[in-house]
């Protein structure tokens, strides 16, 4: 129990760390609350990030509270992991690759009753990170656009069977973080002052989830299983300090030179309601085919009364995975979890008349630890979201995920002879 204590204390430190970093560098995440992280578990990844209807003894599943019934008798269950992406982000006129990386969570599960279960953790939830810059031919002004910053959720959540097949979850989230934008207008002539606006959004609040599985045995091995994931419009509370000042060049240093603005604002942030379906199917622990459809009422989204002209998203995802036998003594490769997904989905951001889309195909395994409870779960995401018409930007990404899952005992009372 002491191993699993320092794996918990050091990635709790790891992720007060990392907190911090920019997970991603595209100009999309300048609107709304930033690039929304649904899927940072590898073994999820891998099936195209289905995971509504996923519910396995030896798997914490936080996307649907009511999984948490699935969890065995004096079981201990320890996720974490971290991702790597490269994008190459291409226009008309150039294109640009870049890299991140980040800490992707932390999550314990565990059986309260034989019926009921828990799981608390921390998650990323969403993260900003953008650097546009602009000319204007007409005035010979450089424009330049800066932003940095995301919200994290820190939840606890319990399941209870209440029916033979049916269990109803709840997860109760607090989330917290901040939104850094900034903007520069920069001329190429000495006889004008430039000028900057700094904007620090700082928010915080609670956000409840409710989940619903039904589980239906077709035969003997074959479980059926039907997932729900809700929430309603939540309210966080948000401050914004605003900066607007002129500036000249000293070298390369900034000299700020009159103040126009220095406020500071309190209001909300209105976060839209979310749906997702899913259904599962295993067959003799064998095969496992899942799928989901999800949606959420951007149009609903505010911040300070501003909607960003955000638009109402879907995904629709699913995937396979075969595991040839897994109670294999004397060959290991069959005891490995081979997975492979895909996903399709239109994201809040509409561009004109046409709403940016994302499509991905994805792979991987999970690897179990010989004579160990622990495995490793690898995920490769190709994918592909926006395009180059009408003046955007495309980006074509891999990712890269790893989780490792650790499946512990704990109050079993030992025996002696």
């Amino acid at each position: 129990m002491n191993k699993v204590l320092a794996i918990v204390f050091f990635c709790v430190i790891s992720l007060l760390e990392i907190s911090a970093q920019i997970a991603t560098n595209s100009p999309y995440s300048r609107f709304g609350i930033g690039e929304l992280q649904h899927n940072v578990f590898a073994e999820f990844n891998s099936l195209g990030g289905a995971s509504t209807a996923f519910g396995l003894s030896n798997t914490v599943n936080p996307n649907n509270p009511a999984t948490y019934t699935f969890f065995g008798a004096n079981s201990f269950l320890l996720s974490t992991g971290g991702w790597n992406q490269t994008t190459k982000m291409e226009s008309l006129m150039d294109n640009q690759t870049v890299n991140n990386n980040g800490f992707s969570h932390l999550v314990l599960g565990f059986p309260l009753t034989k019926k009921s279960g828990a799981s608390f953790g921390l998650i990323p939830f969403s993260s900003t990170g953008y650097d546009i810059m602009t000319h204007d031919e007409q005035n010979n002004i450089d424009m330049y656009y800066y932003g940095d910053g995301g919200l994290s959720k820190v939840y606890f959540g319990a399941g209870y069977e209440f029916f033979e097949g049916l269990s109803l979850g709840v997860n109760a989230s607090y989330l917290f973080g901040g939104l850094n934008r900034r903007k520069q207008v920069v001329y190429n002539e000495d006889s004008f002052f430039n000028s900057r606006s700094n904007s620090k959004i700082n928010l915080r609040g609670y956000y409840y989830e409710l989940g619903v599985l039904y589980e239906k045995s077709l035969k003997k091995e074959d479980i059926l299983l039907f997932g729900l994931k809700v929430n309603n419009n939540s309210s966080l509370s948000a401050k914004r300090t605003e900066l607007v000042e002129s500036f000249e060049f000293s070298g390369a240093l900034e000299m700020p030179k009159d103040t126009f603005l220095n406020s500071t604002e309190r209001g909300d942030l209105t976060l839209p309601k979310y749906i997702s379906i899913g259904v599962s199917y295993n067959k003799a622990k064998k095969w496992l085919f899942i799928a989901d459809y999800s949606m959420q009422d951007w149009s609903s989204y505010s911040m300070f009364d501003e909607s960003d002209n955000l638009v109402n998203s879907m995904k629709i995802c699913g995937g396979v995975e075969y595991t040839p036998k897994y109670n294999s003594i004397n060959k290991y490769y069959k005891r490995i979890d081979y997975r492979l997904g895909a996903s399709y989905g239109l994201s809040p951001l509409e561009f004109g008349n046409d709403q940016l889309k994302e499509m991905s195909l994805t792979f991987g395994f999970g690897m179990p630890v010989k004579k160990s409870r622990t495995k490793y779960n690898f995920s490769c995401t190709l994918g592909q979201r926006g395009t180059t018409e009408n003046n955007l930007i495309r980006e074509k990404f891999v990712r890269l995920g790893l989780s490792v899952g650790y499946d512990g005992i704990w109050f079993v009372k030992r025996k002696y002879d």
